[in-house]
């Protein structure tokens, strides 16, 4: 089978191009991954891999590992992740105010 044969060298292509592992320099709100994912549910011919990367301004690979991607936070954790994304996003405006 040729499936073991083509992960194998996804594998080795994604090692070589991320030595230090995956860390993507522009991340995605748990809103923005929804987003793509329904987008993608409800078209996937019209919501390619490449027009979501280029509509939410990430990489094709980012996209990838978002469509990927199964596990689905609790709503205990999901209410955590937002606080927190909230809180850094307020963080980042402070620091920019700063240099200003």
């Amino acid at each position: 089978s040729s499936a073991p044969q083509e992960w194998k060298r996804h594998r080795e292509k994604m090692k070589k191009a991320f030595p230090d592992g995956w860390n993507p320099p522009r991340k995605l709100s748990r809103d923005g991954m929804d987003s793509l994912r329904d987008l993608h549910a409800l078209n996937p011919a019209m919501f390619t891999t490449a027009v979501l990367a280029d509509r939410f301004m990430i990489s094709p690979e980012a996209v990838r590992r978002i469509l990927k991607a199964k596990w689905q936070p609790s709503d205990e954790r999901r209410e955590k992740l937002l606080d927190r994304e909230a809180r850094l996003r307020a963080e980042a405006i402070q620091r920019q105010r700063e240099q200003e």
